[in-house]
């Protein structure tokens, strides 16, 4: 008996079937667990929690001489504006990053890395470069650059079929 197929995109199967196909999603959720366990050691380093220190990387690559605010940061991370205030308000509580009112809307927070803060990612960047460099060993740039336009194209995809399940499920 054979079983029906897993997807039905032809470039998707090789030879009629979704072996392939089937493989590469298993393999991409054990590259998403360790990517997580990674991001979850380097955190450890810096002293904070996952989502802390990503919150932390982002504020410290967009922020500006003022800060970045909650909205922005919340887009850029892809997450929602109350996850960012929450991890926020535990990172100033730690003196790590400091918030100040927008001056072009008094109703919104501008957040910059404290000096302790900036301090903390800076001193384990060796460790990050060395793990990236790991991470990445063997990608040519023409890979890279190829793996960098299928991701935005599948982060985008994974976003409607994460719509498209739960509007089954309902």
């Amino acid at each position: 008996m054979s079983l029906p197929l897993s997807v039905s995109l032809p470039a998707m199967l090789a030879d009629g079937g979704d072996r392939e196909f089937r493989q590469l999603i298993y393999r991409m959720i054990i590259t998403q667990s360790r990517l997580v366990d990674i991001r979850k050691a380097i955190a450890a380093r810096v002293g904070v929690s996952a989502p802390q220190y990503t919150m932390m990387m982002a504020i410290l690559h967009l922020q500006n001489a003022s800060g970045i605010s909650i909205g922005d940061l919340a887009e850029h991370l892809e997450v929602t504006g109350p996850h960012v205030t929450g991890e926020v308000r535990k990172l100033a509580e730690m003196e790590l990053v400091r918030k100040t009112v927008n001056p072009h809307d008094a109703r919104g927070v501008l957040v910059r890395l404290s000096r302790e803060g900036k301090r903390r990612l800076v001193r384990t960047f060796p460790f990050i470069q060395r793990v990236n460099d790991i991470l990445f060993e063997g990608v040519t740039a023409e890979e890279f650059r190829a793996l960098a336009r299928f991701n935005r194209k599948f982060m985008a995809t994974t976003a409607a079929a994460l719509r498209f399940a739960d509007q089954q499920g309902e």
